[in-house]
């Protein structure tokens, strides 16, 4: 088993079908196997093999889907790195998974030469493009000069496919090990859920995380239909592209959805070809999702998950979905909710939301007392995830473990007030955390974006508040700023919110 395998079958039935779209470019499917096999076998030229790890460290590129299923392909283990990392979180990376080589653009190649004399496994930089590459190796070169036919070491389900890492929110981050089978399973599953052939799905999110990656491209490629890479998220050239290229199907999260629904001329864009859109990685406010039903005419699923279970452990299809469930157990995966000593709660009741089956990875990398801690002896990953599920198998995600605020004993959990604020017409984006408080232990603070020539006020954010929540949900305090830190998973970096408060 081999995960670059998943588009052996659309290559054989359907060579000249689009696979990949950028821009102006197009990708067929036969075409892209003919790269993947060039960039397998040029790397096995430069001496890679099994057991080494090859890092990516590059933007939302047709060469990133090259350059991950090459490496697959040929048996060496991928480590993806995010394209956003700077010098200290990349040479954390690199000496952390011992990175023997990285493939790496002109624009990220100074953060690589800056760390490299302190990660002494990395003895190889191959650099994208061609021009300016210097005394480097170019990957666009190495892929013209292959045959483009290549007979790969055999690999099993349970060999590491690829080294992932967490998005270190709450310290450094952690290399998630994911098999063939794991990110096999997960791609094929996601796409026989959500997809067929005749789809054209746009992924805006990155394609150096999973959720764009492994669910979006991938899951779209299994199952034949063709993908939209994006470099980069803007909205208004996202409306504009969807007028261009026509997909069936967005792959997005929360903050896109509201930065989308936000602009001006959307009630004058031709967005009809869009029959449904998918959101992970943060939860979506439900008054999003309605809006986007509504205002888009576009049906709305959700899927859950984190890098860990490879990385969606639940989603149901469109015609599926609850209005605030992420949807059921993907295919094998079994969800329960238990309390804080370990004991399942029934339907309806709080708690920490744990998942079991395929999609669960083996744990972290160099860390054993973190994999013990997150998953346990009976093959449950514990998510960290405040959820209840319903009679029939859903779950709803209230919100993350460590982001509830306790407010004088009161619990109150941000993203539901901040699906209640963002109600607001001036709001463009916020995120909610907590503050220290003297009366009260903790108190909820909003970080607020005003629209485009908005003004506002504490007194005024209060008062919209007031009749919509419990007084302790309140915020006692409030900062405007020009953009909400993000990860480009659309997470929002609390922890750095919450220390500028400590």
């Amino acid at each position: 088993m081999n995960v670059s395998e998943i588009i052996q079958t659309h290559v054989r039935e359907h060579p000249e079908k689009t696979a990949i779209i950028f821009e102006d470019r197009r990708i067929s499917y036969a075409q892209l196997d003919d790269l993947v096999n060039r960039a397998a076998e040029a790397l096995v030229m430069r001496g890679y093999g099994r057991g080494d790890v090859l890092s990516l460290f590059l933007p939302s590129l047709p060469e990133l889907i090259i350059g991950y299923l090459g490496t697959v392909r040929a048996g060496i283990t991928l480590n993806l790195v995010n394209a956003m990392l700077q010098k200290t979180e990349v040479a954390y990376i690199l000496n952390d998974c011992r990175s023997k080589g990285v493939l790496v653009d002109l624009a990220r190649l100074p953060i690589i030469e800056a760390v490299r004399p302190d990660v002494a496994s990395l003895t190889d930089v191959i650099v994208l493009e061609k021009e300016g590459r210097g005394a480097y190796a170019s990957f666009l070169a190495m892929l013209d000069e292959g045959a483009g036919t290549f007979e790969g070491p055999e690999t099993k389900g349970s060999d590491l496919c690829h080294l992932m890492y967490t998005s270190g929110t709450t310290g450094w981050p952690k290399g998630v090990m994911a098999t063939h089978l794991n990110i096999w399973h997960n791609c094929k599953k996601f796409g026989r859920v959500h997809f067929t052939p005749d789809d054209v799905l746009m992924v805006a999110t990155p394609i150096f995380h999973c959720w764009g990656l492994v669910n979006g491209t991938f899951g779209m490629l299994s199952a034949g239909g063709t993908v939209i890479t994006v470099e980069r998220f803007y909205p208004e050239k996202t409306l504009d592209d969807i007028e261009r290229f026509k997909p069936t199907a967005f792959q997005g999260v929360p903050p896109m959805y509201n930065l989308l629904l936000k602009q001006p001329d959307l009630d004058k864009r031709d967005i009809s070809s869009v029959v449904f859109c998918l959101s992970a990685a943060t939860k979506m406010p439900e008054n999003l999702i309605r809006q986007v039903e509504e205002k888009m005419n576009w049906r709305y699923a959700e899927a859950w998950g984190l890098t860990e279970v490879s990385c969606v452990g639940a989603t149901s299809p469109y015609t599926e979905t609850r209005i605030g469930s992420c949807g059921r157990g993907m295919d094998d995966a079994v969800m329960k909710v238990i309390d804080e000593k370990g004991a399942t709660l029934p339907p309806g009741r709080q708690g920490e939301l744990c998942v079991r089956g395929t999609c669960v990875t083996n744990g972290y990398l160099n860390k054993p007392e973190a994999t013990a801690d997150a998953f346990d002896a009976d093959g449950w990953f514990h998510s960290g995830d405040i959820a209840y599920m319903d009679d029939e198998g859903y779950a709803y995600i209230v919100d993350r473990k460590k982001d509830m605020i306790n407010v004088g004993g009161e619990k109150v959990f941000p993203s539901e007030v901040e699906d209640m604020m963002l109600e607001h017409p001036k709001i463009k984006d916020l995120v909610i955390v907590g503050i220290p408080d003297d009366l009260r232990g903790e108190a909820p603070k909003a970080f607020i974006v005003p629209g485009e020539g908005e003004t506002l006020t504490l007194e005024e954010i209060r008062e919209f508040c007031k009749p919509k929540m419990a007084p302790y949900k309140i915020p006692l305090a409030v900062e405007f700023l020009d953009e909400i830190p993000r990860l480009a998973s659309g997470k929002a970096l609390r922890r750095r919110l919450r220390e500028t408060n400590s």
